[in-house]
C-alpha cells in the first residue's frame, strides 16, 4: 500500500510541471489566435469596441485627419415633398447654419418654379428649363426637379431678404468629391450634391423642348439631391431625404452618379450671427 501511495505521489510530482507547461502553451496559443482574429476580422473588432467603448464614426482617410460625420439636421421628404429633394436638402443646410426656416417656407417663398413637361396641341413635348426653375411642384408626385443654379438663386434671395450677412452661397461645378471633402467637409461644412436615387447609374430618359429657347433637352434619371456629410476610405455619407441620416454609399457609385449628373454642388458657408 505504501509503495502504491509513493508511486502515486511521485507521479503527481513528476507530471505536474508538465501540466503547467501545457496549460501555459494553451493560453499562449489562445492569446495569439485571438490577436490574429482581431487583426483580420471586422466583426471581432466591432465586438471588442462594443464591450470596451463606442466605435469611431468613420475610419480615417489616408493623408489627413477625419473630423467625423457632420451632425446636420435630417428632414424626410417622403410624406410631404415627394419630388422636393433639392428644397429639403437646402433647408437641412440652412438649419445646420442656424437659419430658422421650414421646407414649406423655402418652397413657397424662394424656389423658382415652372412647367413640368407637357404636350402641346401639335403633339410637341415642351417644358421649363431645369437650369432656371423647378419643373412642376415639389409637393406633387408629378414634379420633376431642378439643377444647382436654381437652388443657388433661391438661397441667395433668402439670405438677402433676411439680411443674413454671416452666410454666403457658392455654386460649385466640376469639382471632385475629394476636393469637396477636403475643402468643406473637413471644415465642418456640409455640401448639397446632385446625384441619383440610391446612386444608380444615371440614364438619359425623356426628351422635350425648352419653352424659352426651343432647345431639345434630355432629362437624366433618376435625379436626386442629397446633403454630403462625411466620408471614410470606402464610403461617402449623406443626409438622404429619401433614406435617412448619414447614409453610407460606396465611393465608386457616388462618383459615377455625381459625374453623370454633371458634377453639380452648392455650399452654404458661415453661420447666423
Amino acid at each position: 500500500m505504501e509503495r502504491t501511495m509513493q508511486t502515486t505521489r511521485r507521479y503527481k510530482r513528476t507530471r505536474q510541471p508538465r501540466r503547467i507547461v501545457l496549460l501555459w502553451l494553451v493560453c499562449l496559443f489562445a492569446a495569439v489566435s485571438f490577436g490574429v482574429l482581431l487583426a483580420i476580422s471586422p466583426a471581432a473588432k466591432a465586438l471588442l469596441r462594443s464591450e470596451g467603448g463606442p466605435a469611431p464614426a468613420v475610419a480615417p482617410v489616408e493623408g489627413r485627419e477625419m473630423p467625423g460625420v457632420i451632425d446636420a439636421p435630417f428632414i424626410d421628404q417622403r410624406d410631404k415633398y415627394p419630388t422636393g429633394c433639392e428644397s429639403v436638402t437646402a433647408v437641412m443646410a440652412l438649419q445646420y447654419a442656424g437659419v430658422d426656416i421650414t421646407v414649406e417656407e423655402f418652397i413657397d417663398n424662394y424656389l423658382p418654379q415652372g412647367n413640368a413637361p407637357y404636350t402641346r396641341e401639335d403633339g410637341t413635348l415642351v417644358g421649363a428649363d431645369p437650369w432656371k426653375v423647378f419643373l412642376g411642384s415639389p409637393y406633387e408626385e408629378s414634379g420633376w426637379g431642378c439643377y444647382a443654379p436654381v437652388i443657388t438663386e433661391a438661397l441667395e434671395q433668402l439670405l438677402q431678404d433676411r439680411g443674413l450677412e454671416g452666410l454666403s452661397v457658392q455654386e460649385l461645378e466640376g469639382e471632385s468629391l475629394d476636393k469637396l471633402c477636403r475643402e468643406y467637409i473637413d471644415a465642418g461644412t456640409p455640401v448639397l450634391l446632385w446625384a441619383t436615387i440610391a446612386m444608380e447609374a444615371p440614364v438619359e430618359s425623356t426628351q422635350f423642348f425648352l419653352e424659352d429657347s426651343g432647345q431639345l433637352f434630355t432629362w437624366l434619371y433618376p435625379l436626386h439631391c442629397l446633403l454630403l456629410t462625411g466620408e471614410d476610405k470606402d464610403c461617402y455619407y449623406f443626409n438622404d431625404p429619401l433614406e435617412g441620416k448619414n447614409v453610407a454609399y460606396p465611393k465608386e457609385q457616388v462618383e459615377a452618379a455625381y459625374e453623370g449628373i454633371g458634377m453639380q454642388a452648392v455650399v452654404l458657408e458661415g453661420s447666423v450671427q
